[in-house]
């Protein structure tokens, strides 16, 4: 063999191996890009089924969830196009469940003048709307959902936090009442009873303005009937000071 036949054999060699080492840094180039999107996508879905199962179910309405749903719906399809695994597909099949179910009927606690069960509970429902709140943001900006709905449903949640806000109002109240009495609450009370009716404008806190409308109402018979002892004891008063003055002034005519 001549040395250029052997110089054309090495060099072929050396092709071969850099297409060879080529075709293996493409090929782990793809895997590690697939990889790296099936981990957005999962993140992607987690984050919103973490929002559709944590939130109060007072404050899942049918748009909420159903905007949820057909997001991680989404996101669980383009996983697949990825990964098309049973375990995958079977997550998918899930949802589809779950969008299929009809949404519970869930009523105001009765007795109770606050959804929320302390101002703990409150501040973990409003640090969730904020978050839906951020996660919506970024779907209308990213245009993954069509506009509208998006923005109707940004409407819904910018609600919900205000009836959140209004409850710790509520408990604000009752606070001042357990510690200086009715008086000083009934003004914070009815605050925030006209913020809840300007709210409700699909009766949905019918139940909750019932209960507060009672506790005011209670409260102001409460400050009737003190108003009306305070009156009471003044007027006592001032008919025994009146009676010491005439005794003073009959005395002081007997003396001479």
């Amino acid at each position: 063999m001549s040395p250029t036949e052997t110089g054309m054999i090495i060099v072929a060699v050396v092709v071969v191996m850099a297409m060879i080492a080529f075709s293996i840094q493409t090929i782990e180039e793809q895997r590690r890009e697939r990889h790296m999107r099936l981990l957005i996508l999962k993140d992607q879905i987690r984050r919103a089924d973490h929002l559709l199962r944590t939130l109060p179910e007072h404050y899942i309405t049918r748009e909420i969830r159903d905007l949820l749903v057909r997001y991680i719906q989404s996101r669980w399809k383009r996983v697949l196009e990825l990964e098309n695994s049973p375990e995958n597909q079977q997550k998918l099949a899930e949802m589809e469940t779950v969008a299929a179910q009809p949404l519970p009927v869930v009523e105001h606690p009765p007795g109770s003048m606050t959804l929320h069960t302390d101002r703990s509970h409150a501040q973990r429902t409003a640090a969730l709307l904020r978050e839906l709140f951020q996660f919506l943001t970024e779907l209308q900006r990213s245009g993954l959902l069509p506009a509208a709905t998006t923005r109707d449903v940004i409407y819904q949640v910018k609600e919900a936090y205000t009836r959140t806000r209004i409850d710790v109002e509520i408990m604000d109240a009752i606070e001042v009442e357990q510690q200086k009495g009715a008086a000083p609450a009934l003004p914070r009370y009815r605050t925030a009873a006209a913020k809840l009716q300007r709210l409700n404008q699909t009766q949905q806190l019918d139940r909750q303005i019932y209960e507060l409308s009672a506790h005011i109402d209670k409260l102001q018979a409460i400050v009737e009937r003190e108003r009306h002892l305070r009156e009471e004891q003044e007027e006592r008063e001032r008919a025994q000071e009146a009676a010491q003055e005439d005794t003073f002034q009959s005395g002081r005519f007997t003396d001479y």
